[in-house]
């Protein structure tokens, strides 16, 4: 009598060899394009954390402007803001109270090699000291708008701010960002 031959023969062996690596080959792509989601989607979380903080920290500065009666801050008499037009890449200054040295200070904020820049001197001038990296180097700021309305010396409108910024990273494509705001201090 022969006994069972319970082995398997090279076809069956190649065969389910075969079977092995094309379950595994599938498996290695989702798990990549799982990776490469996951990646895309902490760099849209990072981005837009950064983009909050940085618009918070700009909205809550310019909501507390204080009138420039003498123009040494902002360039005009009498106005809350004097934004430069610099194309793609604007910057806005604006007489700031300096609850830590509870003095007035002129303030700026700038982009710089795509980094938000916030600017303080040490007085009511325009006269600014480097300036101090807001965002980090995975963010870059490609465009940033500021657009005021309502500052005129001689109109009787509440000053408005509109903000544009255009940001991106390494694993995300631009995206836009557009907040309005308006002085919490009343324009008198």
């Amino acid at each position: 009598m022969i006994g069972n031959n319970k082995s398997f023969t090279l076809i069956e062996t190649v065969v389910a060899l075969g079977i092995f690596i094309a379950i595994s080959a599938g498996l290695g792509e989702v798990i990549s394009v799982s990776i490469q989601n996951q990646i895309k989607i902490t760099s849209m979380q990072n981005i837009f954390s950064q983009s909050v903080f940085s618009l918070d920290k700009i909205e809550k500065e310019l909501r507390m402007a204080k009138k420039d009666t003498t123009g040494n801050c902002v360039g005009t008499i009498n106005r809350n803001f004097s934004v430069v037009d610099g194309g793609v890449l604007d910057s806005i200054t604006f007489l700031y109270y300096d609850q830590d040295t509870t003095s007035l200070r002129c303030k700026k904020f700038a982009v710089e090699g795509g980094r938000l820049k916030e600017f303080l001197s040490l007085d009511t001038t325009s006269n600014f000291p480097a300036g101090v990296e807001i965002t980090s180097s995975s963010f870059l700021i490609n465009s940033l708008n500021f657009i005021v309305s309502g500052d005129a010396p001689s109109d009787n409108l509440q000053p408005k701010i509109t903000i544009l910024m255009n940001v991106s990273s390494t694993y995300l494509n631009p995206i836009n960002i557009e907040t309005t705001i308006s002085q919490r201090r009343l324009d008198l």
